[in-house]
């Protein structure tokens, strides 16, 4: 597999998180959809392809037509094994607040490992659609799940801008057979139907104990990335340094050389979250604390890999303040992390490379890139790749015969490709192997 240097990933972020303006895309109407409850399964597409969504002529002025200004948190349970999984309808939430932008309805890039896609019930029209990664995913490819018939549920949930109409919300899975682009094709896992409209649509009341902090503010959320910072395992009498941390952090990214220059086109947020105890969860030492968020070192039996699974309660403590990406900054010397793309982005609190691990977790969250290093038993794993497919992260490539480098045009003329990894070549751009 090949690579890319990593010193341009946060570069690369902050382009990835404008996605191509597009206008919502017609499709077929589905005949008997308006007949719609809350939420119900609908009929599967089967093995066929997911169509891709695609961009229509003008520039997306069409949010109002569709959306309020509102969100719609669909909570699901990811079930399965290593070879098959389902979605499980949980429950809809509203949210008091859509804070994304406006006229990038639908996601062209084709990263992430699954993908949702919005409906309009009456016309067929996709209106909105994310990639994502999950938890899950990465469950399905550790020893637990390959040499055992273990199954596991994992809470997830998708978040898109409240509909005016009945809705059909659709789930697709990346395959690994190859599509026109190289990369796996997506092919739909699961289909249901929702009227916003319903009594059944919960609407859950916002927690006045927490308060809201604004660590960098330069505009209307609507109209910038709205970054929020959460801390987990932070008591009541750590706040003050809970609101330290944040500020130190939110500073560290502010002065990243991708996004000095782009200060102005970013909100970051704090959010007061006490736990009853201090720090995460260590499994391996047996030290478990009741948090907020259920932050936990040792997650699939990886010594350093710091995530939460709790879904649930991170969604709605999140929905106190607007964000279109997550952080969790966990209250511990140790370090560790994690980052799953347009999920969160997970670091320690005071490690001394903890400005290292902020930076690099949301390299993953935020624009999907792949780890580049190779000398670590937590490395990219080729496997994840079969022979002949594209990897869809936009760091890495498999360099298929006939294809162009996705980074082409970082590329300067006469650098060899592959680039040879040495020192004559460690300033350059190339792909390195």
């Amino acid at each position: 597999m090949t690579r890319r240097p990593i010193s341009w990933a946060l570069a690369v972020a902050l382009a990835a998180a404008m996605p191509t303006v597009a206008d919502p895309v017609p499709v077929a109407p589905d005949p008997g959809g308006k007949d719609a409850g809350p939420a119900r399964p609908a009929a599967s597409a089967g093995d066929a392809p997911a169509p891709e969504p695609q961009a229509a002529p003008g520039l997306g002025a069409s949010y109002d037509r569709w959306f309020t200004d509102e969100a719609l948190r669909v909570e699901l349970y990811h079930v399965g094994g290593a070879h098959d999984e389902q979605y499980i309808f949980d429950r809809a939430v509203r949210e008091p607040l859509w804070p994304g932008m406006r006229r990038a309805l639908l996601d062209l890039t084709g990263y992430g490992k699954y993908r949702f896609r919005v409906q309009d019930l009456a016309t067929g029209t996709t209106i909105f659609s994310q990639g994502y990664c999950t938890l899950f995913g990465e469950w399905q490819t550790t020893p637990e799940a390959l040499e055992s018939r273990q199954r596991r549920t994992f809470e997830e949930s998708v978040r898109f801008p409240f509909p005016r109409a009945p809705v059909r919300l659709l789930l697709d899975r990346r395959e690994d057979v190859p599509g026109p682009d190289g990369r796996g094709e997506f092919r739909e896992l699961f289909r249901f139907d929702i009227d916003p409209a319903s009594h059944l649509v919960a609407r859950d009341p916002l927690d006045d104990r927490y308060v809201r902090l604004a660590l960098h503010e330069s505009g209307d959320p609507r109209e910038r990335i709205d970054i929020l910072i959460l801390g987990d395992g932070y008591t009541a009498a750590e706040m003050e340094k809970y609101r330290r941390d944040a500020r130190r952090f939110a500073a560290i990214l502010l002065a990243d050389p991708a996004f000095a220059p782009n200060r102005n086109l970013v909100n970051l947020w704090g959010l007061e979250t006490p736990s009853r105890d201090s720090g995460p969860d260590e499994p391996r030492k047996g030290w478990y604390r009741d948090t907020v968020l259920g932050t936990t070192f040792n997650t699939f039996d990886s010594e350093r890999y710091l995530t939460t699974s709790h879904d649930r309660a991170l969604r709605e403590t999140a929905a106190h303040a607007p964000y279109d990406t997550l952080y969790i900054l966990v209250n511990t010397s140790r370090y560790g992390g994690g980052g799953i793309y347009n999920q969160w982005a997970i670091f320690p609190s005071d490690n001394e490379y903890d400005d290292y691990v902020f930076l690099h977790e949301f390299g993953h969250s935020f624009a999907g890139l792949a780890d580049e290093y190779f000398d670590s038993a937590t490395a990219y794993d080729e496997a994840f790749y079969p022979a002949g497919v594209e990897p869809w992260e936009p760091n890495i490539t498999a360099l298929l015969p006939g294809r162009p480098l996705k980074w082409q045009s970082l590329v300067a003329a006469g650098t060899p490709i592959p680039t040879p990894d040495d020192e004559a070549h460690a300033a350059v751009v190339g792909a390195f192997e």
